[in-house]
């Protein structure tokens, strides 16, 4: 899988495009979601997370 931004480069985005309130839970190390869907995120790794934060928005496109 081809990512757009590398992990750093997606740390610095909110810096840039959200208030300093928002905060990252994991900031020690956050992982790097690459996809979601659903109720489900994946890793770079094809590793699926259940999302237990209700404010994100994810894709509705059938899993393939």
């Amino acid at each position: 899988m081809c990512e757009l931004y590398s992990k750093g480069d997606t740390l610095a985005l909110p810096g840039r495009h959200v208030g300093p309130s928002c905060k990252v839970f994991f900031a020690a190390d956050p992982m790097k979601i690459v996809r979601a869907q659903r109720q489900y995120m994946f890793d770079k790794k094809g590793e699926r997370y259940l999302d237990c934060i209700n404010n994100v928005a994810h894709d509705l496109k059938p899993m393939t």
